[in-house]
């Protein structure tokens, strides 16, 4: 048997093709590596600027879920507000009271450096807009809120002392307060308010008996001997500690009823000068009508021209362990409150009628109608001489029959006539006028007896307020971006 001879093969190496298969050159890395890193910081940029936006996005959803929540609770007071929004309330009706503050700013005003109020809008001869005021974003911030309020069904909850106490009705108050710090935007300073919501229970049957009162004002820790210049009815360490509503009388304070609180002098913040105690003649005469006494722009008197953004912050505002209780919101740059007016105006400017609208208390814009003087326009709280700052206000009958003098008629002296039946002529305090609407007299010799026109006193603004509109106004700083909702609502 032949055996087959086979030639065994060698593979034959190609030694080119190996050289043309080697590793990577050093450029050839470095180009890789530079391309990588390009990517890679392309990647970081895409992602920061997508998580940049994402924070910015949760930080105005945020801010919008903060609106729609303070609109949401402002609605709920308004429309559980206790009484009818008409002046002459009488405290024997227990519905309690509703007052608005115009603050001296609007949206084309604001505080210079002095304290003064000043115009933001470019003047004539500043065409170019070069002296703009500062803070344009900032609107009217400076209004105040005050009424009670029912809860609709769900009550409130406030604090006593180391406990908690319900009641279904309540003394709210709607207000801004500077916050502490400023924001840089656009290279100017920019000052952010926070809205603030003081609810106090309206318990009047709280601490009624014996004769102690509610609240003995005799104690240190009270703040009467340590913050005497305080006033006791705003001392903070006091509403620190109850959710009440509460009075001055003598040396105690007393729980409120919705019959105390439509006399003036019973209200959240409205004492004034702080050291009175009793409410006499020689207090009605320096203090009638007990006006709004703690507003972050103004002095103790009231003066519009001197800004003091710290006063509220201490009378008014949860402080210690209770602070930011009671924001709603904050980075506000507006809380604009505006009345409905329901006549047609004249502007005083271009001659054009203005058809019934929303407008600022006392706004000069519309200051005339067809049939006379608006009755939305600028007045003075009758018998005020510090008293210069619009006020809507549903008043009380009571002054009219309370045995004291809120009016002063200096006809009187002088006039060689007995005015006040003592036997004497124009002896001191004859010019004194006491509860003449409501003696059964015809005191002014008209033929008409007990007349409005006897009347002592005269609320600010005599007619219906029909409706008002708020307009609040945010800033988100992380986006910089401003969010606004209006609420508006009929009485």
């Amino acid at each position: 048997m032949s055996r087959q001879k086979y030639n065994s093969i060698k593979p034959q190496l190609n030694h080119d093709a190996i050289s043309a298969q080697g590793g990577f050159t050093l450029i050839e890395l470095l180009v890789a590596a530079a391309g990588g890193l390009i990517l890679m910081g392309f990647m970081a940029v895409v992602f920061g600027f997508y998580g940049r936006t994402v924070r910015e996005n949760q930080a105005i959803i945020r801010m919008n879920d903060a609106l729609r929540s303070a609109s949401y609770k402002l609605r709920q007071d308004l429309q559980g507000v206790t009484c009818d929004v008409t002046p002459w309330q009488k405290p024997e009706a227990d519905a309690g009271y509703f007052e608005l503050i115009e603050g001296p700013l609007i949206d084309t005003t604001y505080y210079d450096a002095s304290g003064t109020i000043v115009s933001r809008v470019p003047t004539d001869d500043d065409p170019d807009k070069t002296d703009d005021a500062p803070n344009n974003l900032l609107g009217d911030y400076d209004d105040v809120l005050l009424f009670t309020t029912r809860g609709n069904g769900a009550g409130f909850v406030g604090k006593h002392n180391t406990s908690t106490i319900e009641a279904d009705a309540a003394e709210v108050a709607w207000f801004c307060v500077q916050q502490p710090d400023s924001i840089d935007f656009n290279g100017t300073k920019l000052n952010l308010y926070s809205l603030h919501r003081r609810q106090l229970l309206v318990v009047g049957y709280v601490g009624t008996t014996g004769d102690k009162g509610f609240l003995s004002l005799s104690s240190p820790r009270d703040g009467l001997l340590t913050n005497s210049d305080k006033n006791p009815q705003t001392i903070p360490t006091v509403f620190q500690e109850y959710d009440i509503s509460l009075r001055r009388e003598g040396t105690v304070l007393v729980a409120n009823g919705l019959s105390d609180l439509t006399k003036r002098e019973n209200r959240f913040l409205h004492r004034h000068p702080y050291n009175v105690q009793t409410i006499n003649q020689a207090a009605v005469d320096t203090i009638f009508p007990y006006v709004l006494n703690a507003v972050d722009t103004f002095d103790t008197n009231f003066n519009p021209a001197v800004y003091q953004p710290s006063r509220l912050r201490t009378d008014a505002v949860l402080t210690g362990e209770r602070a930011g209780e009671d924001v709603v919101i904050r980075n506000v740059l507006s809380f604009d409150v505006r009345v409905f007016d329901p006549q047609q105006a004249v502007d005083h400017g271009t001659g054009a009628v203005l058809p019934p609208d929303y407008t600022d208390l006392g706004s000069q814009s519309r200051p005339t109608t067809a049939v006379g003087v608006s009755p939305i326009q600028h007045t003075t709280l009758s018998g005020s001489s510090n008293f210069a700052t619009p006020t809507y206000c549903t008043w009380s009958y009571h002054y009219e029959f309370n045995g004291l003098g809120e009016k002063r008629s200096n006809a009187r002296l002088g006039d060689k006539l007995d005015n006040n039946g003592n036997g004497q002529v124009d002896e001191a305090g004859e010019d004194l006028v006491v509860d003449e609407g409501t003696d059964l007299l015809d005191n002014n010799g008209n033929g008409a007896i007990d007349e409005t026109a006897e009347f002592e006193t005269a609320p600010p603004y005599n007619v219906p307020l029909r409706g008002i509109e708020i307009r609040l106004r945010c800033y988100e700083p992380q986006g910089k971006q401003i969010r606004q909702v209006t609420v508006r609502h009929a009485f």
